[in-house]
């Protein structure tokens, strides 16, 4: 009996010896890390992966649709889209890389990933088309409410969330959109809008400006599409972190449904000058619908949270948007036409622009 349980006692201290020298080396192992010659690979082209271990290593994509790897970390392009391809060593590290699949490159495509025509340009990683807001024919119209309740005439069905606040002498209007623009493409936005304090009220036909340079704020815009087979939302493009009065993106394609737009979902970053400029919009966000949560990694759809200057929230199926089916007919007169006139000359511009791009796309 004693010999039995001096037995039992020397393998329990060996498991306990070997569990300890097990996490040790763990944890003085250096980090799984993968290793590549890019981070974007064009559709039916492979790229290999490496990683800084000897021990066995199993990889997987998240979505095969996008992206494919085979056992030994090559990566094999599928369809345009975004993949995040994970090796997982024996060892229990583990390490994950973001892929981009892209188009095989074609003159036209090369020459809108240079320089912007007809107020846009083109990423291969995301497969989206932008407006480099810093010189865009866009911001000489500015924005008047107009816009979004003539919208529906020119083909334009998508749902949109304002916050009006005052700051420093001005009226200021962050607006979002995101849905279907035209036939051809969807995708989403967000303006950054001034007017003189206290001109106008912030209703009907008040006319704002796009915010001039000193005014940009630092904004980072992703744009989310659900997989109706797997029920996630999908990496769609995302915007870099940067200075805008407008950051906007646009995705050849139709959405399913337009009212609302809810198969989308957007996760933005807005830096505002200061904590209190930021508290004023997430004020506006909180009439609008939105809640607030307590840290960035609670930020779920239709919530924000506010770290100082720094707002960062979620958009899915909040919306204001009164113009899914019928043009407002309420107001009259002779500002009721001149909006009108105005929304028809940028609404002739944008079907140019957006036509002329769909072209491109289409060939």
């Amino acid at each position: 009996m004693h010999f039995a349980k001096r037995t039992m006692s020397l393998l329990l201290v060996l498991v306990m010896l070997c569990t300890f020298a097990t996490l040790a080396f763990a944890a003085d192992a250096d980090p799984l890390t993968i290793t590549a010659s890019g981070d974007s690979v064009q559709m039916k082209k492979t790229i290999a992966l490496s990683v800084n271990t000897d021990s066995r290593v199993s990889w997987q994509s998240s979505d095969t649709d996008v992206a494919e790897v085979d056992g030994s970390g090559v990566v094999t392009g599928v369809s345009a889209g975004v993949a995040t391809i994970t090796a997982k060593a024996a060892d229990g590290r583990a390490a994950s890389l973001k892929l981009f699949v892209t188009r095989r490159r074609m003159p036209w495509r090369d020459l809108l990933e240079k320089q912007q025509i007809l107020g846009y340009r083109y990423s291969y990683k995301g497969d989206y088309y932008y407006t480099d807001d810093k010189d865009c024919w866009q911001k000489f119209f500015g924005f008047n409410f107009a816009y979004d309740w003539l919208a529906p005439l020119f083909l334009m069905e998508y749902d949109y969330v304002r916050v009006f606040f005052p700051y420093e002498g001005k009226d200021w209007m962050i607006q979002m959109w995101k849905g279907q623009y035209g036939m051809v493409f969807y995708g989403s936005e967000v303006g950054v809008y001034t007017k003189p304090e206290g001109k106008e009220s912030a209703s009907r036909f008040a006319h704002y400006a796009g915010a001039d340079m000193p005014d940009f704020l630092k904004i980072s815009n992703a744009l989310y599409r659900k997989n109706f087979t797997t029920g996630d939302y999908d990496l769609e493009y995302e915007r870099p972190y940067d200075d805008y009065w407008w950051n906007a993106g646009f995705v050849p394609g139709h959405l399913w449904d337009t009212t609302p737009c809810d198969e989308l979902r957007t996760v933005t970053r807005i830096t505002f000058k200061d904590a209190q400029m930021a508290k004023l919009f997430t004020d506006g966000l909180t009439e609008c619908g939105f809640e607030s949560v307590k840290s960035v990694g609670s930020v779920k759809p239709d919530t924000f949270f506010r770290d100082g200057a720094d707002v960062h929230l979620q958009w899915q199926s909040i919306s204001q948007a009164a113009n899914s089916h019928v043009v407002q007919t309420a107001v009259y007169g002779p500002v009721a036409l001149a909006g009108f006139l105005l929304m028809l000359t940028v609404g002739a511009l944008l079907l140019f622009s957006l036509g002329g791009l769909a072209l491109l796309v289409l060939i």
